[in-house]
């Protein structure tokens, strides 16, 4: 019978094979799918072990504490299937400024898969570090390769960065991109966001239309949810001033979906109440591996940490669950806030890993929105704009509702970042008096599910007055162009601002007269 460690690899590398690699990353890492793989790929022909390691870009400038992103292609050259261990030899474990998002890797012959690494400088120093990601074949220990990557450290005076919240999603994950100050002085602008692929090509943009100040560490952030495919992509950011425009960039990777998912039972909790954590295996075959559990507070402290010392298999939909009393590791309850569950999957040829946001105490409802701003007096079946805004207080993305006091309002529309000004319109029927409020909605958990979102209170009211429209006369209208045809020669004259100032003049008359025949 076949042992439990070879299952366990087969198990996985159906996992890699058929969900996380897809040709949309073949000018990263060329894939080969299980199912492309025929018998002549590895019957008949003397067992070969080989490996080619291979990277997207392996030069890269950052500042200190910036983070240089490589997307390093493991390929198998062999005509066997091939475990490959990952290390970086010149340094022990890559150190604790470097890292590698999985240190093991089978693959059939001729596949490829991607493997990220990660270097952060932490000195200030202009220095170049040069770090080497190798892989070697569990098979046959001579059969390696390497390649170097070499992150240059400059210093300079940088007044903004820019930044993702992670390095590596999933295809439908949401990226939640910042600009932040990292000055000495407030700085105030707007700001900026646009992403592009590998080929330099826009595929997102984000252009608020507002001019904000920005204290020294505070920051402006931007959501995108992804509907692009797997790859590496730049998020630029600009930052426009009075007087300069202020620029920064970052990497990150879109990899395929995992086949773990980390849940919480609630999105919301009472403090001292139970929560209990859950790893589902949401892929269609059995996996095997080592669960483990991270809870980070709002400050990105670990306060909870679960490691299972044994080796379990998660059947498809099934998972694995453990309950949290809301105690830290010195047996303490935790604070009231909003905590992410990060959840591991440890198997033979590499680590899954996944997270999800939820709240102890309360979600904060967000803040009151601003008075509706926009004309206060206009014309029944005429479109009319107005705008609002107002913050969450943990961050979320919030929707909003228009009450337009005709017995109509615009439903939840969203989602929209903290902060971000709101416009919407609409068209009222009937004259009248009206009185436009509006009111905000969280989503905590940011999937568009607003069933675990907070209301707001509503605004403060904005009256504005609906008069109706006046039908115009148009029997001088109809006089001057039977004018314009019988006196060709007169329509230059009929075009300039005398004629103009005439149409104006008849129109006012008419109004007049409609007036007192009414």
């Amino acid at each position: 019978m076949m042992n439990e460690k070879i299952l366990g690899i087969i198990i996985t590398v159906l996992i890699f094979a058929s969900g996380l690699s897809t040709s949309s990353t073949a000018n990263i890492c060329e894939t080969k799918s299980i199912s492309s793989i025929t018998n002549t790929d590895t019957i008949g022909l003397d067992d070969s072990y080989s490996v080619d390691v291979s990277c997207d870009e392996n030069s890269m400038i950052v500042y200190p504490n910036e983070t240089a992103v490589y997307g390093i292609c493991i390929k198998n050259t062999g005509n066997v299937v091939d475990t490959y261990v990952l290390d970086c030899p010149d340094l022990i474990d890559c150190c604790y400024w470097s890292s590698l998002t999985t240190y093991e890797v089978t693959l059939y012959p001729s596949e490829s898969n991607l493997v990220i690494h990660t270097v952060t400088p932490y000195w200030g120093e202009e220095t170049t570090y040069t770090i080497t990601v190798r892989a070697t074949s569990t098979s046959d220990p001579t059969a390696s390769d390497s390649i170097p990557t070499f992150t240059t450290a400059i210093l300079g005076n940088r007044i903004i960065d820019v930044a993702t919240d992670k390095i590596v999603y999933e295809i439908r994950e949401t990226v939640a991109m910042s600009l932040t100050n990292i000055g000495n002085e407030v700085i105030e602008g707007n700001p900026t966001f646009e992403v592009y692929n590998e080929n330099n090509e826009l595929v997102y943009g984000c252009y608020p239309d507002c001019w904000i100040p920005l204290e020294p560490g505070e920051n402006f952030t931007c959501q995108w949810s992804l509907n692009v495919p797997e790859g590496k992509y730049i998020v630029k950011g600009w930052f426009l001033t009075h007087n300069v425009t202020y620029f920064d960039d970052a990497a990150f990777f879109i990899l395929g979906n995992k086949p773990i998912e980390v849940t919480t039972d609630k999105s919301a909790y009472n403090s001292g109440e139970n929560v209990t954590l859950m790893l589902t295996n949401i892929c269609d075959i059995t996996i095997s591996g080592n669960p483990s559990f991270n809870i980070f507070d709002e400050n990105s402290n670990i306060v909870f940490s679960l490691y299972i010392y044994l080796w379990i298999e998660l059947e498809p939909g099934e998972n694995f669950s453990w309950i949290w009393n809301q105690k830290d590791e010195h047996g303490k309850q935790v604070s009231d806030g909003r905590y992410r569950l990060e959840g591991h999957f440890s198997t033979y040829v590499g680590i899954f890993v996944d997270d999800a946001i939820f709240y102890i105490g309360r979600n904060n409802p967000p803040n009151k929105p601003s008075k509706p701003s926009g004309p206060i007096s206009g014309k029944v079946k005429t479109s009319h704009s107005y705008s609002s805004s107002t913050t969450d207080p943990n961050g979320d993305w919030i929707y909003y509702m228009f009450d337009w006091d005709d017995e109509s309002n615009s439903g939840w529309v969203g989602p929209f970042n903290s902060g971000q000004i709101v416009k919407m319109s609409h068209v009222w029927n009937i004259e009248g008096t009206y009185q436009i409020k509006v009111k905000a909605k969280d989503d905590p958990n940011g999937d568009g599910d607003l069933s675990d979102g907070t209301e707001s209170v509503w605004s403060d009211p904005l009256p504005i007055r609906m008069p109706k429209n006046k039908a115009i006369n148009p029997l001088s209208l109809q006089f001057l162009e039977l004018f314009i045809e019988r006196f060709p020669l007169l329509f230059l004259f009929l075009q300039s601002q005398s004629f103009h100032k005439l149409i104006y003049n008849l129109e006012v008359k008419s109004e007049e007269i409609n007036d007192k025949v009414e």
